[in-house]
């Protein structure tokens, strides 16, 4: 875990041997799903426009989605997101003049950031 004050850092990763750290910031959602017009069903979740000044490759996201939990059956549900992917979304929001930032996602395209498949991206970008 890193020191207090380190911005947009919740945790760091590094390979055992070395070489240059991954910083992780989480954010979680209890209520992160929503169907729009026109994207039909995302997932959202409250993201700070500070976001795009920190744009970084070694930098990531761990947005998780309660899904209920602890008082429903379903487990909540974690998408990791490299920064860039998170960047573009909240340049779109600040171009759009959102109030309430959010970086969003489709449903049916989050597989490749959610749970297992989500994280060999993020370890492969250990390398």
């Amino acid at each position: 875990m890193p020191r207090a004050g380190v911005p947009g850092s919740d945790l760091f990763l590094s390979k055992e041997k070395g070489g240059h750290p991954l910083r992780v910031q989480v954010k979680t959602g209890t209520q992160a799903t929503r169907k729009t017009k026109e994207e039909g069903p995302i997932y959202l979740w409250a993201t700070s426009y500070a976001a795009i000044e920190r744009h970084d490759k070694h930098l990531w996201y761990a947005y998780v989605y309660l899904n209920g939990w602890p008082n429903g059956e379903k487990l909540p549900e974690v998408f990791f997101v490299p920064s860039r992917v998170v960047v573009r979304c909240m340049k779109e929001c600040r171009a759009n003049k959102e109030t309430w930032p959010y970086f969003w996602m489709r449903v049916k395209t989050a597989g490749k950031y959610r749970g297992r498949t989500g994280l060999k991206g993020l370890l492969s970008a250990l390398r």
